[in-house]
């Protein structure tokens, strides 16, 4: 029987036992574990400005052994005094709006009291109006005694056409100085009251003014932390994935041998009663390399060159037992030929 290489025959090898799936899961996810604490604290990362600082540190740790961080902000004092300036003046505000918060709802109750402003209409305004009519009622007597003078110097009687016709011109000259001084004093009595009104508005935003400029001053300057660079979260190593595929090589060695074994075992069952040349005498370069189940030592072997011509011989490595020792266990399966070379029927073979 040919061929370049054996396996072993005998007990059939044992498949690899199964991994601890469990431990190598666990081991794994330990490592992860450790690889987020690793990147966890190179993401903490401690800064200085001239505002303040922003400084990490392990203060504990969780139900599982997990570190617990704190991140503590610190102010300058520069800053840190202008925080307390600002916080006592919010404190102060809480309680002017408590302290107004009648005075709030009242003034939202309570428009604006316009009983007390200047009046625009024609006849409230007539004080206007009258200080004007002071003002031109000298002009206009002075005007209609001139008229009537030139009338009488021209020989126009009183209650003539032209007479009449004169003293209507002279009539409506006076009403248009009347509806002038209406309406200018009309004017004046408007711009006054808008005056009024705005100089209520005025009192009445003030304090809010005030307090919107008082709270507009120095604030707090926050500080401005840097965006440091990341640590990514690596994971630990896969021990579950490097258990599952020593698992899988050593299942594909075993398979392998399983394989080897079969075909082995097959091309030397496969001899059924021939008769091969067997004898230790024939042979050269002999190697053990397994047992048979029936506890006899297996070889591989040349023939030798003077042999290799024999019908039952070959060129090649061949596998097979020793004629010797199969006759001293089972006689009746060795022949001695007439050449005088010893044979071994592996039919006969258990």
């Amino acid at each position: 029987m040919g061929g370049g290489g054996f396996l072993g025959l005998g007990p059939a090898p044992s498949a690899p036992a199964a991994p601890d799936y469990r431990a190598a899961a666990q081991e794994t996810a330990a490592g992860n574990i450790d690889a987020a604490r690793v990147a966890t604290a190179a993401n903490r990362v401690n800064q200085v400005t001239p505002y303040g600082n922003l400084n990490y540190a392990v203060t504990g740790a969780d139900p599982y052994g997990n570190p617990t961080w704190t991140a503590t902000q610190t102010l300058s004092p520069a800053q840190q005094q202008l925080l307390d300036y600002q916080n006592q003046t919010s404190l102060g505000l809480g309680r002017l709006a408590g302290q107004g918060l009648g005075y709030v709802e009242n003034m939202l109750n309570t428009p604006f009291d316009t009983s007390k402003l200047p009046s625009t209409g024609f006849n409230p305004s007539q004080t206007y109006q009258e200080a004007y009519m002071q003002r031109l009622a000298p002009q206009l007597q002075q005007g209609r005694e001139q008229l009537q003078q030139q009338l009488a110097n021209k020989g126009i009687d009183i209650g003539s056409t032209a007479y009449d016709r004169a003293m209507m011109q002279q009539a409506q000259r006076e009403n248009d100085l009347l509806a002038a001084a209406t309406t200018q004093g009309f004017g004046v009595g408007q711009q006054a009251r808008q005056s009024a009104l705005q100089e209520q508005a005025y009192l009445r935003n003030e304090p809010l003014n005030t307090l919107s400029a008082v709270r507009t001053g120095a604030q707090v300057q926050g500080p401005q932390f840097v965006n440091s660079a990341q640590q990514a979260t690596t994971a630990g190593p896969d021990i579950l994935g490097a258990a599952q595929m020593g698992y899988n090589a050593q299942m594909g060695d075993f398979n392998a041998k399983q394989a080897a074994q079969a075909n082995l075992n097959q091309g030397l069952f496969s001899l059924g009663g021939a008769a091969l040349m067997s004898d230790i005498r024939a042979k050269e370069n002999i190697k053990a390399i397994g047992v048979m189940p029936n506890g006899l030592t297996l070889y591989s072997f040349e023939y030798k060159d003077e042999v290799k011509s024999h019908p039952l011989a070959g060129d090649g490595i061949h596998v097979g037992v020793m004629a010797q020792e199969v006759e001293q266990v089972f006689p009746y399966a060795v022949k001695t030929l007439d050449d005088g070379y010893k044979v071994v029927d592996y039919g006969l073979l258990p």
